[in-house]
């Protein structure tokens, strides 16, 4: 029996083939942790590449917590019927701030083509004190007067990299050997 208000869970099966193994992982001995707060004023994906390519790191799992933003721009997963992949973004959406971080997850790693890439998921407080979340563009979200928090997990090593899946027919990333990154970047 279900608790009242439970909602039951979707199954996704996706069109491609299911991968034989589930999960990818590479151990790291060498991870460094790391404490930095983002810069008013800048986009969140600036804060955070900034701050890791300065300690030379190109690949990390960060948590972030606390502090404002003064715009977001967000999407959020939706089903996609009659399309190839099961599931996509919706259209962005923009919030004008303040706004407050409950608490996010993210990871910066290599987009497809080698370009360094901040992929960010998000749980916020809005100017009205309603929540809401989702996927975080980075390259266009601002960072607000109270900077938030980043607690980041960085490796050595071994990076972490955008690749083709066929099971989903996206761009996901994967742990992978660590390879140069570009001097361009993408915000993802």
């Amino acid at each position: 029996m279900s608790p009242p208000g439970d909602v039951p869970v979707r199954l996704l099966k996706h069109p491609g083939p299911v991968a034989a193994r589930r999960w990818d992982s590479l151990s790291c001995e060498k991870a460094r942790a790391f404490r930095f707060l983002l810069i008013p004023g800048r986009s969140l994906f600036d804060g955070i590449f900034n701050a890791m390519k300065a300690a030379n790191v190109s690949a990390a799992a960060l948590t972030l917590t606390g502090g404002t933003f003064a715009r977001v721009d967000y999407c959020l997963a939706a089903p996609r019927p009659g399309k190839p992949q099961v599931a996509g973004y919706t259209d962005p959406e923009r919030m004008g701030g303040p706004i407050g971080l409950i608490g996010a997850s993210a990871t910066l790693g290599l987009d497809v083509k080698g370009r360094p890439m901040v992929h960010c998921h998000a749980l916020l407080s809005g100017p009205d004190g309603q929540l809401f979340g989702g996927h975080i563009m980075p390259g266009e979200s601002i960072v607000g007067a109270v900077p938030p928090v980043v607690f980041a997990r960085a490796f050595a090593g071994e990076a972490i990299r955008q690749r083709y899946d066929p099971e989903t027919i996206m761009s996901v990333f994967h742990p992978a050997e660590a390879e140069p990154a570009t001097g361009d970047h993408h915000a993802g």
